[in-house]
Formats: structure tokens, sequence, C-alpha cells
């Protein structure tokens, strides 16, 4: 009997000890659950919020210019398939190149703030050394629908093609847009791409 009593109060024991166990181990608290999803859900928006935006910041007699284009092919898509696309920000420029796989071709743009009065201004600042040389002066130009002063230069030499820069008063600064091509004689990719530059470019001035 006593062998019987000792079996039984062990046996309760166990079993109470094992239900505290067991109602210790509580949910986890819903708020807590709830506050996890709101912090992945933060998550998922700060990576939402990324962008892949060409952002320059450059300080020009005592302003600042911001100057932002969207990535360049989510608004211009090159003729030429296979290019492949690289943007840099330097302290001075945003800079684009598309090059194919094999170094056939390649298109470099360049965008930049300058220091001067008007477009005009600095064209004719230019034009003041190429005197005796009109192929290498600035003249009014239209790229779309905006107007500047364009200097456009050819080379009979088989790595370059062609420049051309436009200069222009955009936004309360005067902008150079540059568009370089290499290795190829259709240059009509060239007046779209710096067309499609100017159509999306913002410049802020503080």
């Amino acid at each position: 009997m006593n062998n019987k009593k000792l079996f039984a109060s062990a046996l309760a024991l166990s079993m109470f000890f094992g239900l505290t166990a067991c109602s210790s181990e509580k949910p986890e608290d819903t708020k807590v659950v709830e506050k996890k999803e709101e912090k992945k859900e933060e998550k998922k928006e700060e990576k939402k919020e990324e962008t892949t935006d060409a952002v320059l910041v450059r300080e020009i007699s005592s302003k600042t210019y911001t100057v932002t284009i969207p990535e360049l092919t989510s608004f211009y898509t090159p003729s030429r398939d296979g290019l492949e696309v690289k943007t840099e920000v330097s302290e001075q420029q945003i800079t684009y190149t598309l090059e194919d796989e094999f170094g056939d071709f390649k298109m470099a743009i360049y965008v930049k703030p300058i220091s001067a009065d008007s477009a005009e201004a600095y064209a004719n600042r230019i034009n003041e050394g190429f005197k005796d040389d009109e192929s290498k002066q600035y003249k009014p130009s239209t790229v779309g629908d905006f107007n500047g002063f364009r200097q456009v230069t050819t080379s009979e030499n088989p790595s370059f093609k062609c420049k051309d820069n436009l200069l222009l008063d955009f936004e309360n600064v005067v902008m150079s847009v540059t568009v370089e091509q290499f290795n190829d004689t259709d240059t009509a990719d060239m007046e779209v791409a710096m067309n499609a530059i100017l159509s999306n470019m913002k410049v802020e001035v503080k």
C-alpha cells in the first residue's frame, strides 16, 4: 500500500510540474508580433525608396546646384542592342558610357553646370579663341524644345568620330551637355540621347 501511495504521489507531482511548465510557455504577445510585422513592412518600404537617380551636387559662386537625372535606361533606349550602360557621378559632372561587349561602339555623355552669366556669354568667350576657324565656334542651335549654343566637331581618326556640345540656360544655371561617339559613323543617336537627357534633367539652385 505504501508503495502505491508513493507512486500516486510522485505521479501527481510530475503532472503538477508538467502543467506548470506548460502554462509558463505562453504564446507570444500579439502586440509584439504586430510590432515585428510593422518593422518588416518598414524595411520593405525603405528598400522601395532606394533610388538609382544620378545626383550631382556642386557649388559655383556661393550657390549650390543639384542636378538630378533618372536612371538613363528608364527614359532613353539606344537603337543598338547589347550595350552596357554605366553611370558615374564625380565632383564636376555626371557621366554616362554606353559600350558594346567588343568595344566596337562607344557613346559617352557628360552633364555639368558651368560658371557663366549665360550660355551666350560663355559661347562668345570660347569663340574669341577661334575667330579664324568657324568650324570650332559655338553657334545658336536647337535640340528638341531646347535652345542654346552648339559646337559640333568631327574627326577622321578611326577611334574618334564626333563630339556634340550644347550650352544652354537651364533653370537659373548654365548647363553643358556633351555627347561623344566613337568607332561609328552613324551619329543619329547622339542628338536623340542629348534631347532625352535635357527632357528628364532637373536642376535646383540654393
